[in-house]
């Protein structure tokens, strides 16, 4: 071979080589792009899913909240059935000791009293002559009828 042929094959080995040279630095280029959206995606959902596991720690201390705030109110329901029922009792043991001493007892409901002081009968009476006719006027009458009665001067 001559020093010219020998120089064009080297030439032609070269630009060959350079041609994959450049197609290897192409593919690498769109690799370490391609790379880099991953990255910034890996990054965008390891994000979220530290968000998401805080949330969800929220959401269990909320539910831990709200269970507790449901036995505060069971335990609540409880106590006032209790005071209720002591109510009751002690009220039934007023009205005994009223009618052992010759009186007749009068029931005191939440409607018949008002800023802490018991409505009269005939307060009670105006109140309802004051409303129109209707189921109003008539539970008023029901919830009321022994004030009423009592009163007009009935037994």
């Amino acid at each position: 071979m001559t020093l010219e042929e020998t120089l064009k094959a080297l030439k032609s080995a070269f630009s060959n080589k350079s041609a994959e040279a450049e197609a290897h630095a192409k593919e690498i280029a769109e690799l370490k792009a391609k790379n880099d959206t991953l990255a910034a995606e890996f990054a965008a959902v390891a994000e979220k899913l530290e968000a998401s596991a805080g949330a969800v720690a929220e959401r269990d201390e909320l539910k831990s909240k709200v269970e507790e705030l449901l036995n505060a109110l069971a335990s609540t329901e409880k106590k006032k059935n209790e005071v209720f029922t002591q109510i009751e009792s002690v009220g039934k043991k007023a009205a005994v000791i009223i009618a052992a001493a010759g009186a007749t007892p009068v029931e005191i409901t939440a409607g018949n009293v008002e800023n802490g002081k018991a409505k009269t009968g005939a307060e009670i009476w105006d109140e309802y002559l004051k409303m129109p006719q209707g189921k109003e006027k008539q539970a008023f009458y029901i919830k009321h009828r022994s004030a009423i009665v009592e009163h007009l001067g009935y037994k």
